[in-house]
């Protein structure tokens, strides 16, 4: 009877050894002090990530899950180095160096054969690139069809940037994208070399109403735009902005007394990346 006694506690034993083998957590990948797993909250569990050659310091990130036996396979080195570095409040980190522009994967494998793979961009700089979608003529005022129609039609082949285009603004400060900075701008989508300007946050009077504008400069040009946005720190939720710029001054035809003439343009806000 021991005997059988002892074979069912080591069948229950190796049970036992088993679902504990199989009950290690997905692994990931996370930012900030420790993964945050909760429904309903923010977590700060991510599958990629941008760099940048003007910050070498690159990121650390951590990783949890799996059996904690992990290893590092590099996607391309001459894009990305991945190394440990520190095991901090009971978490592995790893530090991630930008070396040159383009893509990769970085895959952390535990002894287990789990594994998570992080995806990296690497970009020269930090930017933020607007796709022209589509833009218009919108005149505000008492006309007539045929008088707006002839305002519309001056405008044909006015304007530098054609849809397709591109605004890419890299901020002098990274908390601040609005402020000033670089502007490069791509007339259409066949562009390979940029203008390069400046823009910056001007103050924009309409009427008794102070509102805020950009003013871009390129190419020997000035756009004085006021914008739609009302919240325009949540890029990654933006599907649109559109940029408005009285042209009424440098409308080709004459405009009809006590109209104003827009040009707006529709931008799509892309990745910090370009994408």
């Amino acid at each position: 009877m021991k005997h059988i006694y002892s074979i069912l506690i080591l069948i229950s034993l190796l049970f036992v050894g088993t679902a504990c083998e199989d009950d290690y957590r997905d692994m990931v990948f996370f930012t900030g002090e420790a993964p945050i797993y909760q429904i309903g909250t923010c977590d700060n569990l991510i599958g990629s990530v941008n760099l940048y050659q003007d910050k070498p310091e690159g990121i650390i990130v951590g990783v949890d899950g799996g059996d904690g036996n992990y290893v590092i396979i590099n996607g391309n080195d001459a894009v990305v180095t991945a190394a440990f570095v520190k095991n901090e409040n009971g978490y592995q980190r790893i530090l991630v160096i930008p070396k040159g522009i383009g893509e990769t994967s970085i895959t952390v494998r535990d002894g287990s054969g789990s594994s998570a793979m992080l995806r990296v961009k690497v970009d020269e700089c930090v930017k933020f690139v607007w796709s022209k979608e589509k833009d218009g003529i919108v005149v505000i005022g008492e006309a007539t069809e045929e008088q707006k129609k002839n305002i519309v039609d001056a405008f044909t082949n006015f304007f530098t940037v054609k849809e397709g285009g591109r605004y890419e603004m890299i901020p002098d400060n990274e908390s601040d994208l609005w402020e000033k900075g670089i502007l490069r701008v791509r007339p259409d989508d066949s562009t390979i070399a940029p203008f390069v300007g400046q823009y910056e946050r001007v103050p924009v009077l309409e009427g008794e109403v102070e509102r805020s504008g950009l003013l871009f400069k390129y190419n020997n040009e000035e756009h004085l735009y006021t914008f739609n946005a009302p919240n325009l720190t949540r890029l990654s939720v933006m599907e649109y902005i559109d940029f408005w710029e009285d042209v009424t001054e440098v409308c080709p035809v004459e405009v009809p007394t006590g109209c104003k003439v827009y040009h707006v343009e529709r931008l799509k806000p892309r990745n910090q990346s370009g994408e």
